[in-house]
């Protein structure tokens, strides 16, 4: 009896053993796929630029937005060399399809299509996401020419056979691109001066080492202090928080834009329904707190819209640089 008894406690035993691998088991099975699709939903938004200017904050806010909103982790990732050339070529290059793997850029994504030998990277390797916005260029200069208006400031640079110093963060940049288009409209003689951005080319405009350039309206700060003067925003809109500030239209230099877009773009693989879904999240991340902040910050203008504005706003920044770089001789190595 107590034989027969033990015999059925160890079949019970052994079916509930089986009974409970079998659930762990079939768990298992099912959390893997649930934590693979987890590991899908991580984004990687790429930076073009080292940290801390308003082209990378600016893509941080987005980032942060874009978080928020869907509740998937979206990684801004800085990738830095040959100016933005090593950043844009590895999303070109990338045989991502998932939508993912996106390129966080501005103005130098056209120039560099304009390198001495050709364009350095293909085009037609990426689709447009979104045109996030216009960020305006400012016209400074060193506090101690005696100018305080652009027509003072046009006859002491035409006084000057040795040409006025522009500075700029390298040959092909926006403060490098508004410089030959300044120098263009108004028949000033520039001298060219590439620096490492605005962290070096500020300081050395406000120590009086370089002339003038143009830069985003935060350098506003050093306005204020007494270093620098504002001439004029290089747009045909005032600045919210600067309306004082002369736009080009009003500086006598009807026509006249600078600055720089920001945009994103990802590999041309991704399905266009995937980068339709992209867009509307991106719109709406364009509406975030965080983003409208950083926008005021820096004196950026936002836009959002469909793919396709975006596009049409490539092809008329292509046109513009184009025949810059022709008409003004531009070599950009």
């Amino acid at each position: 009896m107590l034989s027969l008894l033990s015999a059925g406690h160890r079949t019970a035993t052994s079916t509930l053993a089986r009974l409970c691998v079998g659930i762990v088991s079939a768990l298992a099975l099912t959390w893997l796929p649930m934590r693979h699709a987890h590991a899908q939903r991580h984004y990687e938004m790429i930076i073009p630029i080292a940290a801390g200017g308003s082209l990378d904050l600016m893509a941080r806010a987005v980032s942060l937005a874009f978080s928020q909103q869907t509740g998937e982790s979206v990684t801004p990732l800085n990738k830095v060399g040959a100016g933005t050339l090593l950043a844009t070529r590895s999303v070109a290059q990338s045989t991502a399809t998932d939508g993912r793997t996106l390129l966080f850029t501005g103005l130098p994504y056209t120039t560099l299509q304009y390198k001495k030998g050709g364009p350095a990277f293909d085009e037609s390797r990426f689709k447009p996401v979104i045109y996030v916005g216009w960020q305006p260029t400012v016209l400074f200069i060193r506090s101690s020419i005696p100018a305080n208006d652009m027509k003072s400031f046009l006859a002491w640079a035409k006084a000057r056979p040795e040409g006025v110093t522009f500075a700029s963060s390298g040959i092909g940049s926006s403060p490098h691109i508004a410089a030959e288009q300044f120098a263009d409209m108004t028949g000033i003689k520039i001298v060219h001066v590439p620096m490492g951005g605005s962290s070096a080319f500020v300081p050395a405009l406000a120590g009086g080492h370089v002339d003038a350039v143009f830069d985003a309206p935060a350098t506003r700060t050093m306005v204020k202090e007494g270093y620098l003067k504002a001439l004029m925003i290089g747009s045909d809109t005032p600045l919210a928080d600067w309306k004082e500030l002369p736009t080009s239209d009003q500086a006598g230099l009807p026509g006249f834009r600078s600055g720089t877009w920001y945009g994103v773009l990802v590999p041309a693989g991704t399905p266009d329904t995937t980068v339709s879904k992209l867009n509307t999240e991106l719109n709406k991340s364009l509406t975030s707190q965080v983003v409208q902040s950083r926008a005021r910050e820096f004196g950026i203008t936002l836009s959002g819209g469909a793919p396709q504005a975006f596009n049409d706003l490539l092809k008329s920044e292509h046109e513009r640089i184009g025949a810059l770089v022709k008409t003004r001789g531009i070599v950009i190595p």
